[in-house]
């Protein structure tokens, strides 16, 4: 163990040792002796290993101020209180005893914490958040985390950008495909089907049936105008093209010309002798030769019966189907989520390998979580997950009105902005959409915690504040994406979707851990909270935090009256941003320029960590 000389040098570990208390074993079916006398040794080691720290700081720690024996006591009442156990109680289960040996060890830290800041001038104590902020922030071990996942709260930016793309991708994809719930739903997921197979195989395509627009094509690949029919047998594919339930003239033309019309693979020989029928007959403005039958229908890549399956859930297609659209959907979040990684572990100071590979971790755990949404999300919304929330959706839009509604759908939309009655009913199917993807992110994202809670590694307080803080920064980034479209379309998206994602993810910690401040302490710990959330927002490394602090410092001393004008100021919070935004600024403008990794470098690292994990 190192040297130490402040308090703040040696928060790390302590922090390690708290953390290390929600994987203490406690096993079951251990008599109550047993369990004692295990209690009493992880205390000791406990007290221990916080001695040995202690032992190293300067100024030296007063032990007298450490009331260990009171400090025990109240962690075992306050646990017994949130097990709603009597305080008499010897019911010595091992959630509970883990929940003790956590709260202990928060609570020595607290007093030492107390009694080094009463050693700390107020200039000191700015100059301290330092340390703290970048504890807080960027160390591995963090008080109250306890799951692999923990990029989630050590790059929250890095996470909540590549979750927000991932969701974006999901939401996008439960919202189009709705459709495949109405009766002709098989019609519908045919056309998204060979659309998929495509854009797979190589060609240019695109959907274009989402405008409505009467007699208008499908979909478009090469150049080519499609529209589809996928109908129970061949000759009813072809009168649906033609006006007058099939006695009238064709529908579907562009440029003079007709549009392909793809039917179902095992339909297309009975579709063209139709379509030659119609030809000869004189149905089809500008054709007179029935062999142009064979180019007008177009042969799909799938049967009528798979097309079916594909609008239902738990079949061989619909699953293969939700499965190829979540790798190409967890692709994009690993990207993000790995490139956000990579620049901000090398502004941390990590070696290109070593970025590299913490960046593909990263983006390995996004794009897994992801890949898993979608395919789950895709299926329970076949299922009826997806109609049994409208009339919530439909309340929820009623209540936004007409003009947040616009707002909210247009986010999400590529083509023209819609407003109005069109705006409100697609924003009712966006927010089941978002609903239902962004539940499920959460719950993979956060599946490793909740198997510990039932293995005894963490507190069920420990798990709510995970979820919690994953559900937030979800959620956050889906706002702040919707936020960024509005603003800065295209680019914007990415960076409201990593602001927002990390501000709620910071916002939510100082929720479930919050605290009341004095009036004499509100300035500074503005400025603190603010340069937190700023620091999130713009990546900042530790190094990067104490410049703007040195900086800040001595803005301050130059301009005594700074706190007295924030103090006085109508919104404190933005007066704090005014203050630290251009200091901030100022350093980011002399990091490095950041080239990003080659295809074949994630690749090099991904057989690495295959390699190691095998």
């Amino acid at each position: 163990m190192d040297n130490y000389y402040t308090f703040s040098e040696a928060t790390k570990e302590f922090q390690n040792l708290i953390s290390n208390t929600i994987s203490l074993n406690f096993p079951f079916f251990s008599e109550e002796n047993e369990k004692k006398e295990l209690l009493s040794k992880y205390r000791e080691s406990l007290d221990d290993d916080f001695d040995t720290i202690l032992m190293k700081l300067s100024p030296k720690f007063n032990s007298t101020f450490l009331n260990r024996s009171s400090l025990w006591k109240i962690s075992l009442e306050e646990s017994k209180r949130k097990f709603n156990m009597s305080s008499d109680s010897e019911d010595l289960n091992s959630f509970f005893l883990q929940e003790v040996m956590h709260m202990y060890a928060e609570k020595q830290l607290i007093e030492i914490k107390k009694y080094y800041q009463k050693k700390t001038t107020k200039n000191e104590k700015l100059t301290r958040s330092d340390s703290e902020i970048s504890d807080t922030m960027f160390n591995d071990d963090i008080v109250n985390s306890s799951s692999k996942f923990n990029t989630q709260i050590k790059n929250p930016a890095a996470i909540s950008g590549g979750l927000s793309i991932g969701n974006r991708g999901n939401v996008n994809k439960s919202f189009e495909e709705e459709k495949f719930h109405a009766i002709q739903g098989h019609g519908f997921a045919a056309e998204r089907a060979n659309n998929l197979y495509d854009k797979l195989t190589g060609h240019n395509a695109k959907i274009l049936g989402d405008n409505n627009a009467k007699n208008g094509a499908d979909r478009i690949v090469d150049g080519v105008y499609i529209q589809s029919k996928y109908c129970a047998t061949g000759s009813r594919c072809i009168n649906e093209c033609f006006e007058n339930n099939g006695h009238g003239n064709f529908r579907y033309m562009h440029n003079e010309r007709p549009m392909q019309i793809e039917v179902p693979s095992d339909k297309y020989d009975a579709a063209v002798q139709a379509m030659k029928e119609k030809i000869r007959r004189g149905q089809v403005e500008g054709i007179t030769d029935p062999s142009e039958a064979e180019n007008i229908v177009r042969k799909g890549h799938f049967t009528y019966e798979q097309a079916k399956n594909i609008a239902k859930a738990g079949t061989i297609e619909s699953l293969s189907y939700d499965a190829i659209n979540g790798m190409i959907t967890s692709t994009s979040a690993f990207g993000v989520t790995a490139l956000i990684t990579f620049a901000t572990s090398t502004w941390n100071g990590e070696d290109f390998n070593s970025a590299l590979k913490t960046a593909t971790r990263s983006g390995l755990a996004v794009g897994g979580a992801t890949f898993l949404t979608t395919v789950i999300a895709g299926q329970l919304s076949r299922a009826g997950l997806n109609s049994a929330l409208v009339s919530s959706s439909e309340a929820i839009v009623k209540f936004m009105g007409p003009k947040a509604s616009a707002t909210l759908v247009n986010a999400f939309r590529d083509g023209s902005n819609i407003y109005g009655a069109a705006a409100m009913k697609s924003a009712a199917k966006l927010l089941r959409a978002d609903i239902i993807s962004v539940g499920i992110s959460t719950l993979v994202f956060s599946s490793v915690d909740i198997s510990r809670m039932f293995r005894g590694k963490i507190s069920g307080k420990q798990l709510f504040k995970n979820i919690t803080t994953t559900a937030s920064t979800a959620i956050g980034g889906t706002a702040g994406a919707i936020i960024g479209s509005a603003v800065i379309p295209g680019v914007g998206t990415l960076i409201g979707s990593m602001g927002g994602g990390a501000l709620a993810n910071k916002a939510s910690s100082t929720l479930l851990n919050s605290f009341i401040e004095d009036d004499a302490e509100e300035m500074l710990r503005i400025i603190e909270t603010r340069l937190k959330d700023l620091a999130t927002v713009y990546l900042l490394n530790q190094q990067e935090i104490s410049n703007v602090i040195e900086n800040l410092n001595k803005l301050l001393y130059s301009k005594s009256r700074t706190l007295m004008d924030m103090f006085s100021s109508i919104n404190k919070y933005s007066f704090a941003s005014d203050l630290l935004i251009p200091l901030i600024e100022n350093e980011t403008s002399q990091r490095e320029y950041i080239y990003a990794p080659k295809i074949n470098d994630f690749s090099n690292s991904l057989k690495e960590i295959l390699a190691e994990i095998s």
